[in-house]
């Protein structure tokens, strides 16, 4: 399974996080996996990891909460299409297999001016 979180209207952040070795953490330090600028995310703010197969986050304990489609949780499984909210950030989880993947990666070249 290939995992990704797009960030959704932040221009000063990639385009999107591919989720390759997990767990990985969200937070404000530099030894989070993804470093956030946002003063209101905490220091190490959530954790994403794959658990009996099924992507989860887990809040680790932030000021300001993690929030899954609208709803502030302490865990809870991400499926396409949901919505994580950490600080003033919402990524938008995208799942697929390696096979889709490939197909999009193919797609992006062929869109790709030369």
């Amino acid at each position: 399974m290939i995992a990704k979180l797009v960030p959704q209207s932040r221009d000063d952040l990639p385009t999107e996080f591919v989720l390759e070795q997990l767990p990985m953490t969200l937070g404000r330090c530099d030894s989070a996996t993804i470093c956030l600028n946002d003063r209101w995310v905490s220091r190490l703010h959530c954790e994403i990891d794959l658990i009996d197969g099924s992507l989860m986050v887990r809040d680790l304990g932030s000021k300001h909460g993690t929030i899954v489609n609208g709803i502030h949780t302490k865990h809870a499984q991400l499926l396409a299409g949901d919505r994580l909210s950490v600080g003033m950030v919402t990524f938008e989880v995208v799942l697929g297999t390696a096979e889709q993947a490939a197909d999009d990666s193919q797609e992006l070249r062929k869109r790709r001016p030369r």
